[in-house]
C-alpha cells in the first residue's frame, strides 16, 4: 500500500524520492542510495536487501537496466516486489511484480518513475507523474512534494472501494554538492508515524527547506556563521522560536 515518485533534476544533477504509505517507518525501509547519488526503492512486499544490492551494483558502475536484471536474478520472490531505479544521469528502470496487490503499476518518463501498489486505481500513478512533469522549473524537492500530494489527492491507497490513510511518508534529495559527495542528502525528512503523514511531511518540509543555506554555511564558512537563533529569527519567521529566545 505504497505510492512513490522518484526523480532526477538535469539542472542540478540531484536525484530524489517522495514516498507515502499506510505502513510505518517507510522512508527508513524502502529507499537506498549509491555512492554516486543513484537511488533505488523496493516496496510492496519490501525486500531491503534489494535496495542494498542495487546501490552496490550502481556504485560499481552497473547501468539501471542491468542492475534491475541483477536484482531479479538474486530474488526468488521478485514477483512480489515493486522496484524502481533513478540514476544520477537520469536513467530509469522500473518493475512491478505480478504478485503485488492491485491496483499496482508504474509509469516512467524523462528522468522519473511514479509507482504504487494497493492504490484506488491507475489514475493515482498518472496524477503523480503528471504533477511531477507539470512542476518543471521548481526545485526537485518541491516537485517531489507536489507529486506525492497529487497522489494523495487522487485517492491514494485503497481496496474494495475503501481509502487507506497514509501513516508514514518521506522526502529525500541527494546531491549535496559537486565535490565528490553526491550521496549526501540535501534534504531528508521522515514521518515515521502520523495520522496524516503527507500533510505532516509538507508542514515539516516548509520549515526544514530553509535550513539548507545555513547547513552549507556550517560546512563552508563556520568562522562567519551567525548564531542559530539569530539566523532563524531572520530567515525562518514562520517557525516557532526555540526556548532560548525567551
Amino acid at each position: 500500500m505504497t505510492y512513490t515518485i522518484m526523480g532526477h533534476c538535469p539542472e542540478t544533477g540531484q536525484t530524489g524520492l517522495a514516498i507515502a504509505t499506510v505502513s510505518l517507518n517507510v522512508a527508513a525501509i524502502c529507499p537506498a542510495v549509491s555512492r554516486h547519488g543513484d537511488i533505488v526503492c523496493s516496496q510492496a512486499y519490501t525486500n531491503r536487501r534489494l535496495g542494498a544490492l542495487g546501490a552496490r551494483c550502481l556504485s560499481d558502475g552497473m547501468a539501471a537496466d542491468e542492475t534491475m536484471a541483477r536484482l531479479a536474478d538474486d530474488d526468488g520472490s521478485f514477483g512480489f516486489r515493486q522496484v524502481a531505479i533513478v540514476t544520477k544521469a537520469g536513467k530509469v528502470a522500473a518493475h512491478t511484480g505480478e504478485a503485488c496487490s492491485d491496483w499496482k503499476g508504474h509509469r516512467t518518463g524523462d528522468g522519473h518513475v511514479a509507482m504504487g501498489n494497493v492504490l484506488v486505481g491507475p489514475h493515482v500513478v498518472d496524477a503523480i507523474a503528471d504533477a511531477f512533469q507539470g512542476a518543471t522549473g521548481q526545485p526537485l524537492q518541491e516537485r517531489l512534494m507536489i507529486a506525492i500530494e497529487a497522489g494523495r489527492d487522487a485517492g491514494g491507497q485503497g481496496k474494495d472501494g475503501r481509502h487507506t490513510t497514509e501513516r508514514s511518508a518521506g522526502l529525500v534529495v541527494y546531491g549535496w554538492d559537486d565535490d565528490g559527495y553526491p550521496d549526501m542528502a540535501e534534504i531528508n525528512i521522515r514521518i515515521d508515524a502520523h495520522p496524516t503523514a503527507v500533510a505532516e511531511l509538507r508542514r515539516q518540509y516548509e520549515m526544514i527547506r530553509h535550513l539548507n543555506v545555513y547547513q552549507h554555511m556550517k560546512a563552508d564558512a563556520p568562522a562567519t556563521l551567525p548564531p542559530t537563533e539569530d539566523w532563524e529569527a531572520k530567515h525562518m519567521t514562520a517557525v516557532p522560536p526555540p526556548p532560548w529566545y525567551d
